[in-house]
């Protein structure tokens, strides 16, 4: 657990490193919650609900999605990756941790870096100036904190492998742009998955991508029954252990590619 701890808080740390970055990084948050907000604004202009969401829990929505969403940019595959491409990985596999329990901490790290820095003060200033609804009961806000913090196990088994594919193609700067592309809309980053036609999205809302945004906002206004609530924490769960298996079959087929040079 303190090695855990010790990876957690130098990701945490090092992201203080980035500050600009970091800055400009929340200002297109902002900016594309505000965009998101007026054009559903229009929408709801001609008519008082869609899809049983009135305005304010489409606002609500606008907000909470764009913020899980954000982190899709990020994410452990980038710096595996690197790892790989720069040779650096060799170092990595002859630490007395596995791989996977480096790279999960620093996922954990900056998804607490994410939160206190840039969920929380974005979500409370949007909140505060565009107007959400609160959560629809308390057991509905544990239930989204639950959801939300098993949605980072998918995120994290994704991005694992995606990392891997540096081992076949030297780089993944493509498949890390075509990834983020890929979960904003499978997620229901971009477009709820309810406005998808009804048989493809009963589909979405059973894969994998659905517990990354969807699920976890739904939950927080209530759009679901209690037992189906369960059933979708449930279904994270499962597609995690699904991943997990995934990830370590792609990873040991993955790893007898790796070419030690030197003598």
């Amino acid at each position: 657990m303190d090695k855990f701890y010790c990876l957690v808080k130098m990701t945490f740390l090092t992201k203080f490193a980035y500050v600009k970055a970091f800055w400009i990084n929340i200002a297109g948050t902002f900016a594309s919650i505000v965009i998101y907000y007026f054009l559903w604004q229009f929408v709801f202009r001609q008519q008082d609900s869609l899809a049983g969401y009135t305005a304010v829990q489409m606002t609500t929505y606008v907000i909470l999605s764009r913020m899980l969403s954000s982190q899709f940019s990020g994410g452990i595959n980038q710096e595996l990756s690197n790892w790989i491409r720069t040779g650096k990985i060799g170092m990595e596999l002859l630490r007395p941790i596995s791989l996977f329990f480096t790279l999960f901490a620093k996922r954990v790290g900056e998804f607490v870096f994410f939160v206190a820095f840039k969920g929380l003060p974005i979500a409370a200033v949007c909140f505060l100036v565009l107007g959400g609804a609160p959560p629809a009961g308390v057991w509905n806000f544990a239930m989204f904190l639950v959801s939300t913090c098993l949605s980072i196990g998918i995120m994290y088994f994704f991005e694992f492998m995606v990392g891997l594919c540096a081992f076949y193609t030297n780089h993944s700067y493509s498949l890390a742009y075509a990834k983020s592309s890929l979960f904003s809309i499978l997620s229901g980053g971009v477009v709820p998955l309810f406005l998808f036609p009804e048989g493809l999205a009963r589909v979405l809302d059973y894969l994998p991508f659905a517990g990354m945004v969807s699920v976890p906002v739904n939950i927080y206004l209530g759009k679901y029954l209690p037992e189906e609530t369960w059933q979708f924490v449930g279904l994270q769960v499962v597609w995690i252990l699904i991943l997990w298996t995934a990830a370590h079959i792609f990873y040991s087929c993955a790893i007898r590619r790796i070419v030690v040079q030197g003598g």
